[in-house]
């Protein structure tokens, strides 16, 4: 099995011990999941994973966070943290929000990323487990906005198989550049993703 620096630069947030580490290669060890690749050397930035088709992504994304002992936060619906599971879901980065209310939301994660040194969030482009056309292009809003990179994770159940896999930058960051609105490159990452990497239900890429 890989080591744990072969995946995480040094500039990454961390969390976690030795046991959790163990706990994390337990959770990927059930599904027979192994990790490639290796995170960008950035303090801040957003991550996203596609694709996103199965309830068992979550178990093999917790078990990436702890077993890397790297920090991801995430969103969830504020709804969620209720005793006793809040301070497990915070614990491991998760986040509340209130869905009815995009806006705050936005303010909220920009005005995390403009206080911390380290902050790794991380968003599901899709928005759902079903299959999907067009990617929301609220994280390169975002993206824009925090003025921070993104960086992609694509998921191969034909190999079983995270793939840690390369840093995207917003058009509006790249010189003598390329112009369009986030809806466009939003498209690009969604038919790169699909062309690249197959969900654990296929059906729903």
């Amino acid at each position: 099995m890989s080591k744990t620096s072969d995946h995480i630069p040094k500039q990454a947030p961390r969390i976690g011990n030795a046991f959790t580490r163990f706990i994390g290669r337990m959770l990927l060890r059930l599904k027979g999941y192994k990790i490639e690749g290796k995170f960008a050397d950035e303090p801040k930035m957003i991550l996203i994973a596609a694709p996103h088709t199965s309830n068992w992504d979550l178990i093999i994304a917790l078990g990436t966070i702890l077993s890397l002992g790297v920090r991801i936060n995430f969103m969830m619906k504020k709804s969620a943290f209720f005793f006793p599971f809040k301070n497990l879901f915070m614990s491991l980065g998760g986040m509340p929000i209130d869905r009815a209310n995009p806006k705050a939301t936005v303010k909220q994660i920009i005005r995390t990323f403009e206080e911390r040194d380290k902050f790794w969030y991380a968003i599901l482009p899709e928005g759902t487990r079903k299959p999907v056309d067009t990617w929301k292009a609220g994280f390169i809003r975002i993206a824009r906005k925090a003025n921070v990179p993104i960086y992609m994770m694509g998921l191969d159940a034909r190999t079983k198989t995270l793939h840690l896999d390369k840093l995207v930058l917003t058009v509006d960051d790249i010189k003598g550049g390329q112009t369009g609105k986030a809806i466009e490159q939003a498209e690009e990452l969604r038919l790169y993703a699909k062309e690249k990497f197959c969900g654990i239900n296929p059906e729903n890429n």
